[in-house]
């Protein structure tokens, strides 16, 4: 069936019959800048083609219908799913665009992006019903939405608390048991619950970061946004009232609250996309707000007694429960139905954990054990984990687990339920153990208001929070007394400064003595240095010249030494002279002359030698003395050289003698 629509001078046929739209797309680019975008005009034939089936007149899953114009703006069973002029809070865009999950059309690729572009006007524009309709006024949701993810990252920086008050609701005499105990995935912050009021400190530093009022009555739950953004706590009044209270943790402002119970809550968590919280507690029902406005999504009623533990998935695709007497269930967390029973435990259930690939849930009881389930409903493992009872149980980013309990230790697990360590055994019965945002310590509470900070390594304990801080006027006097002491020690101080200055004056004066002592010191040390060099120079110098001389004196001995020599070979030829003459003076008369004259000459040639052996004697003693220098034994050297040289002329004259007597020898 065609329909014709009259625009003034522009005309466009939209087809819708047997689910057709294709004229729709040529409706994107009519050019008459003064149409509006109506439901009823524009949105709905898109709706027909693609959104019916699931959301028509006889089908609404999760209560959503899109067939007509009230219900598309009433929403399904998480609240609305349009704003006007917001996209990022209209969870239908951002589930036509594929930005979150689950996508529409369900399994199949996105609408064509002229008809995109059709209802981002429309929802831009006002989400008109009808061309002579007002725009729908804008309305922000109180909670802004958040996509999931594979493990909820936050964009930006994580929410760490900036400028909240530290003056705490009540301050009671004696500290109590902490009553909740949460850590942010994403930050160093832990949050500690006490009588009306919860605490939030640093995880690295110890520091305390402020205080959220819960004027309800006691906070018995206390739960993180996955995203870290926001803190959930839930509590109230036994017997009396219970709700669930959403705070932003950057600036502690409260979002909104949901839940009118007759009993407190003691059960609670927000679903990923922020869309969802669920509550339980002594009514054995558990109840499931959409957080947008406040209405009820759905209730779950088949519990048969007190609803003791309850989270929603990582994905936000589930919802486990566990109630009283052990009984654990698993939801669809968008509609409410059943998707399994975990049975095994066979006493109360105490708190369950999801892994966070939504694969795997892990659930501890008073029965001692921990367990591990498939999305199946099959367990996957059980171990008894802490003697007398196990009280909670929580997943670490990396899959490995923390468990306390009854017999008031702190335990580590591997992801299938081995052993790593235990971490430190607490003063009472532990009550809560949680993974900082990096895994690397673990924040632990006991019944004696104990809450630690553990490394996971070795246990070592490296900060304590306090579930009952002191008022900022006891805070200011108990810094008052502490000012008040530090005055005192530093008038001390300043007396026993002007003590220290004066010494200093002495020593400094001392100190100036003594430099010049070591400076005169230095300089006398300096003049002796320069004698002991010149000292030395001159030793050198006597040693050079001792030196010289004992050669001198060595070569001379050689010397006399070999003129020795000479005067023996002299004295024995003189021997065969004189021999020689005796012999021949009876035969040779004529030459009793030359003999005479010979004889002579030997006398004076002994007298020479006693003259020369007199000299080497002389010339000995000087040498041993040292008592002369080189010049004079040079001198005597010479004279003795002298007095060689006449010997060896007066041996040549005897050697001419000695030829002489043979000639007149052999002439006879």
């Amino acid at each position: 069936m065609n329909l014709f629509l009259n625009r003034g001078r522009k005309a466009v046929v939209s087809a819708i019959a047997l689910g057709c739209c294709t004229a729709f797309a040529s409706l994107s680019q009519a050019d008459d800048a003064a149409e509006k975008i109506t439901y009823a005009d524009h949105i709905q034939p898109i709706f027909r083609q693609h959104c019916f089936a699931c959301h028509g007149p006889d089908t609404k899953k999760n209560d959503l219908g899109l067939d007509s114009y009230a219900n598309a703006m009433t929403g399904g069973a998480s609240g609305e799913v349009l704003f006007a002029e917001d996209l990022s809070s209209s969870q239908l865009w951002l589930m036509v665009t594929h930005e979150i999950s689950p996508s529409m059309p369900p399994g199949g690729a996105k609408l064509p992006d002229a008809e995109l572009d059709m209802i981002r006007k429309w929802i831009e524009g006002g989400l008109l019903e009808k061309g002579d309709s007002q725009k729908r006024a804008p309305k922000k949701n109180a909670v802004a939405a958040f996509t999931p993810s594979a493990d909820n990252r936050p964009t930006g920086e994580p929410a760490m608390p900036q400028g909240l008050l530290r003056e705490p609701v009540l301050h009671a005499d004696h500290r109590g048991a902490a009553t909740s105990l949460a850590v942010s995935p994403w930050a160093p912050v832990a949050a500690v619950g006490a009588p009306f009021q919860i605490s939030l400190y640093n995880t690295d530093s110890g520091e305390h970061l402020g205080v959220l009022p819960f004027v309800e009555g006691m906070p018995f739950v206390l739960q993180f946004s996955r995203d870290g953004s926001m803190l959930l706590a839930a509590g109230g009044e036994s017997a009396a009232r219970g709700l669930a209270v959403l705070y932003d943790v950057k600036t502690g402002k409260r979002l909104t609250a949901v839940g009118d119970e007759l009993d407190a809550v003691i059960a609670a968590d927000l679903r990923a996309d922020h869309g969802l919280i669920a509550i339980g507690g002594p009514r054995k029902v558990v109840r499931v707000y959409r957080v947008a406005d406040g209405s009820l999504a759905y209730e779950i009623t088949k519990h048969t007694d007190w609803i003791t533990a309850l989270e929603f998935s990582p994905d936000g695709k589930f919802l486990v429960t566990g109630d009283r007497s052990g009984g654990l269930l698993l939801w669809d967390a968008e509609t409410g139905r059943e998707r399994g029973d975990l049975r095994g435990h066979a006493e109360q259930i105490t708190s369950v954990s999801w892994r966070g690939d939504s694969a795997v849930v892990a659930s501890s009881s008073e029965d001692d054990t921990v367990r591990l389930w498939q999305l199946d409903a099959q367990q996957i493992k059980s171990w008894a984990a802490n003697g007398g009872g196990v009280a909670s149980v929580r997943f670490s980013a990396a899959g490995d687990l923390t468990t306390t309990g009854r017999d008031q230790v702190v335990k580590l697990w591997k992801a299938d339920g081995a052993h790593i360590r235990d971490l430190t055994t607490l003063e009472d019965l532990g009550l809560a153990a949680r993974f900082t945002h990096d895994g690397a310590r673990v924040v632990a509470s006991d019944w004696r208001g104990n809450v630690r900070v553990l490394n996971a390594a070795d246990g070592a304990q490296v900060a304590a929070f306090d579930p009952n801080p002191p008022t900022v006027a006891t805070r200011l006097a108990a810094v008052e007394t502490e000012v008040g002491q530090l005055r005192t020690e530093a008038q001390a101080a300043s007396e026993g400064l002007v003590s220290v200055q004066s010494q200093v004056a002495a020593a400094e004066a001392a100190l100036a003595n003594a430099r010049a002592a070591a400076e005169s010191q230095t300089k006398l040390q300096a003049e002796k240095a320069a004698q002991l060099v010149d000292a030395e120079q001159r030793l050198a110098a006597v040693a050079a010249e001792k030196a010289a001389v004992d050669k001198a004196a060595t070569a001379m001995i050689e010397q006399l030494s070999a003129a020795q020599q000479e005067l023996v070979v002299a004295e024995t030829g003189a021997g065969a002279v004189r021999e020689t003459v005796k012999a021949t003076q009876a035969d040779v008369a004529k030459q009793e002359g030359v003999a005479a004259a010979a004889a002579e000459q030997l006398a004076a040639i002994q007298k020479q030698v006693a003259e020369a052996q007199a000299a080497l004697k002389t010339l000995s003693d000087s040498l041993a003395a040292q008592s002369q220098g080189a010049a004079e034994a040079d001198a005597k050297v010479a004279e003795v050289q002298g007095k060689i040289d006449d010997l060896e002329r007066q041996n040549a004259e005897l050697e001419a003698i000695r030829k002489l007597r043979e000639e007149h020898a052999t002439a006879k």
